[in-house]
């Protein structure tokens, strides 16, 4: 009769052991990674004299000349940043980040009423007009 006792739990330290190991694998198991389309604003125009704040630093600023003017976008997902973490340089935003996902800046239109707010681009950039 002591034998069923010490079978039960032989049967339930195995069937915890065989839960953990299952749980473990789960857990430890990479995630496959989705990647989602990039978005993009601008463009956007930086010269010297300009105020550099927009940079930051580290892996945030861009590495580029200082001393000229530069076309840029701001770029957040893939495929990143080509002079920054998420700071294009260029006149046409990433080829990767489709239409729908690139927006433009407000127009600064002073005291005066603004026709163009920004928003969503209608015709893509980087195709030429005709």
């Amino acid at each position: 009769m002591n034998s069923t006792p010490h079978s039960i739990k032989r049967t339930a330290a195995a069937a915890l052991l065989a839960g953990t190991a299952a749980l473990t694998g789960l857990v430890l198991t990479p995630a496959t990674a989705h990647a989602e389309p990039g978005r993009a604003t601008g463009p956007f125009t930086w010269c010297p004299g300009q105020h550099q704040g927009f940079a930051g630093s580290g892996p945030g600023r861009p590495n580029w000349d200082w001393n000229t003017c530069h076309t840029y976008w701001w770029v957040y997902g893939e495929p990143g940043g080509n002079v920054a973490e998420s700071v294009w340089e260029g006149a046409l935003p990433p080829a990767e980040i489709p239409l729908e996902n690139l927006t433009r800046p407000p127009f600064n239109c002073g005291l005066f009423f603004c026709q163009d707010p920004g928003g969503r681009y209608t015709v893509d950039p980087r195709i030429p007009a005709p």
